[in-house]
């Protein structure tokens, strides 16, 4: 037998599931609450939606590619002009349009140190290594706050991957100078007499 009952909160709600006599011995009631059920329902909607959106992001069509890339380029043309909260506004647009475009991650991360959000500058720059981890811009940008925050150990790091994915690359090279190596990982020749 089946009748409407009070939730367990007193709340009125619920559903009584009875096996016998509810004033009988060996009264058993199961009680599910419609808050219960909806809270279930939306934490199921939640993790499904978690678990669509890697897809989601993969799925990205030509189109959206196109624009993705055409944002960025327009965010690094004002970027380079020192408009950064504008570098800031295309690069969010573009990886609106495709969030897998490291490189748009790599200038929102170049919008937010120059506007010195150094926090949010090392956030871009970690999500474009996790999409691309070779980036050479963003390992040496990433380094270059590293060395900035006195973490030395950590830039050297960034370098070491530096060199296994671009030894020649201009960002190795600067790299290398900004932490007194030279290019073959020595350290430089003092020129104090």
């Amino acid at each position: 037998m089946m009748h409407r009952g009070n939730g367990l909160d007193g709340s009125g709600e619920g559903w009584s599931i009875e096996l016998s006599p509810p004033d009988g011995p060996g009264w058993m009631a199961a009680l599910i609450s419609r808050k219960n059920c909806l809270s279930a329902f939306v934490a199921a909607a939640l993790a499904f939606a978690v678990l669509a959106a890697p897809a989601a992001a993969g799925s990205v069509d030509e189109r959206s590619q196109r624009a993705s890339v055409s944002l960025a380029a327009r965010g690094a043309s004002v970027l380079g002009d020192g408009d950064y909260a504008a570098a800031q506004r295309f690069y969010e647009l573009a990886i609106v349009a495709d969030p897998a475009n490291a490189a748009a991650f790599t200038g929102l991360g170049d919008a937010h140190r120059g506007r010195n959000h150094l926090n949010f500058a090392r956030k871009y720059y970690l999500i474009a290594l996790a999409i691309e981890p070779s980036d050479p811009k963003a390992l040496s940008r990433l380094a270059h706050l590293d060395i900035a925050a006195g973490n030395r150990e950590s830039a050297t790091e960034g370098l070491r991957k530096l060199r296994a994915h671009c030894a020649t690359c201009a960002e190795t090279q600067e790299l290398s100078r900004a932490l007194g190596l030279a290019p073959n990982g020595t350290p430089s020749p003092s020129t104090d007499p």
